[in-house]
């Protein structure tokens, strides 16, 4: 008996130390687990933000050097952004003579990218620097994404938002603002998914400063954190909302029309009377016109699963501002009109999905159809999309077009005026007092130096028969042909 005993009182302390060290062992294991998920929370949207910001970069970049860029919309922000890089107002000769480019559209925060360009003047800066920035809203939504789901939901999201039409249309069509609201709207939309309702917050008051149709935004953001929040949170959602209201009707009412030499807001102009804008898009829509294809292709690229998160209430003003509008091209999948909306439907999508998830609103087997069918809809539509050029030798070469604008480019001097079609203005602007030809009524200048494409005519401000009449004109008017190369016809005055 007393042996038995001593033997228990001699393994209790052994007892103890085996659980001791259990309890070590399991805490290790468990700081190893977190430590393993943390380097993976944050490797795969490093990951993806490596490889995006140079396959984006390559895509602008190359498409700029084949002729794909354009006075409207490049030139006027190579224009506007020389100016801030040299101190003065933000002007820009191509929207008008001396025209500062804050009467036609409030979008001060592209002054960021003052210091880039005085450092290296030359278009590609704002591409390469637009890349980085829409690869940037990667990282966010891949973070949260594995976070609350885990590691194949994440890769899903990341390869889909990374490889979103939306995006690709935006970077094959010229430097815009909105490069700076994708990461913003991807950090603030990320942190407002999470309940990080101050952290949204102060991710979406800038977007105020990135065009006058964010403060809309920024409104629905700020009722969202009001509606479900309380107490002083609920503050912040109202201020923020206040914030988005106030800065639209600076913007419109004031700052633009101040600044705008007809003392308007001249895109008002572009959305008929409210009744008659929603008469015709539901007709729209009901018709199938452009607007019902860009629905569903918004729709489609999450699987139509954002539809089950109240996030998606973000993209309401863009499209709707946007459908009631008159210009068509606004309804359209293309161009850089739907880049905004990438973040917000991507947020959506995990929303929707951890919503699933924690209310048990989806089952496993439905998660898996709806990530296979975001996968699905990316990778078909990959090879219709444009960074499908990059697969070839052809994606890469450069148009012999742009290489004989930039030889004539070197020979004139730098500050000759000069007046280019739409297309060759990118090829100047950064080293020429630079406006488009045919020149518009807004432009009063006299270019001592004429650029036109007569091999491709670019069709805006005039097709090629109203190209050929302002030849002609301009020959009668003093000019004389220089050179004729490659399509592209030099005229000297």
């Amino acid at each position: 008996m007393e042996n038995a005993s001593t033997s228990a009182a001699a393994s209790a302390p052994a007892r103890a130390g085996a659980a001791a060290r259990a309890r070590a062992s399991g805490s290790t294991a468990a700081r190893v687990g977190r430590s393993r998920f943390g380097r993976a929370e944050v490797l795969l949207p490093a990951v993806a933000f490596l490889l995006l910001a140079p396959l984006y970069a390559a895509l602008s970049v190359t498409g700029h050097y084949q002729g794909r860029t354009s006075g409207f919309d490049l030139g006027i922000f190579v224009q506007q952004i020389s100016s801030y890089a040299d101190g003065r107002a933000p002007t820009s000769d191509l929207l008008g003579t001396g025209w500062n480019t804050l009467g036609d559209h409030f979008s001060p925060i592209t002054v960021l990218l003052a210091p880039l360009y005085a450092v290296a003047p030359a278009p590609d800066t704002l591409l390469v620097a637009q890349a980085v920035l829409f690869a940037v809203g990667v990282v966010p939504l891949t973070r949260w994404a594995h976070r609350t789901l885990g590691v194949v939901p994440a890769v899903v999201v990341a390869v889909g938002y990374g490889l979103s039409w939306g995006l690709q249309s935006a970077l094959n069509f010229d430097f815009h603002e909105i490069a700076f609201a994708v990461p913003l709207l991807a950090f603030a939309m990320s942190a407002l998914g999470q309940g990080h309702w101050r952290s949204a917050a102060l991710w979406t008051l800038p977007l105020v400063w990135v065009k006058e149709d964010m403060g809309l935004t920024v409104v629905v953001i700020g009722a969202l954190i009001a509606v479900w929040t309380g107490g002083r949170d609920r503050l912040i959602g109202v201020l923020t909302a206040a914030w988005g209201v106030l800065w639209t009707v600076l913007a419109v009412a004031v700052i633009v029309p101040a600044l705008s030499p007809d003392d308007a807001y001249g895109q008002g102009s572009k959305l008929p009377p409210l009744s008659e804008g929603i008469a015709d898009t539901t007709h729209g829509l009901v018709s199938g016109d452009p607007r019902a294809a860009t629905i569903l292709l918004l729709l489609a690229i999450t699987g139509f699963a954002a539809l089950r998160s109240p996030l998606t209430l973000v993209a309401v003003p863009t499209v709707a501002w946007r459908f009631l509008s008159d210009n068509t091209n606004f309804w359209k999948p293309i161009f850089h009109y739907n880049a905004v909306l990438m973040p917000i439907l991507f947020a959506a999508l995990i929303d929707a999905l951890v919503r699933g998830r924690t209310r048990r609103e989806l089952s496993p087997r439905a998660e898996r159809i709806v990530l296979s069918a975001v996968a699905a809809v990316t990778l078909i539509a990959l090879p219709f999309q444009p960074l499908a050029r990059l697969a070839s030798a052809d994606g890469w070469r450069m148009d012999p077009r742009i290489d004989t604008v930039r030889d004539v480019s070197a020979d004139i001097p730098r500050d000759a005026r000069v007046a280019a079609s739409n297309d060759l203005v990118p090829h100047l602007v950064a080293t020429h007092p630079t406006t488009v030809f045919p020149q518009r009524p807004s432009d009063s200048t006299t270019p001592e130096w004429i650029l036109v494409d007569e091999a491709n005519p670019p069709g805006w401000p005039q097709n090629a028969e109203g190209d050929r009449k302002a030849v002609s004109e301009a020959l009668a008017d003093g000019y004389r042909v220089v050179d004729d190369v490659n399509g592209i016809l030099v005229l000297r005055r």
